[in-house]
């Protein structure tokens, strides 16, 4: 399968190419990713900058373990638009592309898992 989000390669570079290592993160990372989703979701619906810009700089090093680059960079844009206080329409939109997103990178993940 091609991936659109994840990177196979990173994931077996940063879990330097250990089977065993590669499965246990990918499932630590398959219950983890929906938890701090639901925590930005939160923090997004509750309008508040700091805990949207500290719930989207929570999640991006898990995206930089599991080579999602382009992810990585939209939770950048959203942790920014936290910090500086950008329009709330416009961190919902920016949350709205990220759930997608993540949606879609948790299926790739769960592929990658059963065929590693």
């Amino acid at each position: 399968m091609q991936y659109r989000l994840i990177n196979p390669l990173v994931i077996q570079e940063t879990l330097m190419n250990n089977k065993e290592l590669v499965l246990q993160f990918l499932g630590l990372y398959q219950e983890q990713i929906p938890n701090d989703l639901l925590a930005l979701k939160e923090a997004v619906t509750s309008e508040v900058h700091i805990e949207i810009a500290n719930k989207a700089h929570h999640i991006k090093p898990t995206m930089e373990y599991i080579g999602a680059q382009a992810l990585r960079e939209k939770l950048q844009q959203l942790e920014y638009a936290g910090k500086n206080g950008t329009e709330i329409p416009h961190i919902h939109t920016l949350f709205m592309d990220i759930e997608r997103e993540i949606h879609t990178l948790l299926q790739e993940i769960a592929d990658y898992k059963q065929h590693t």
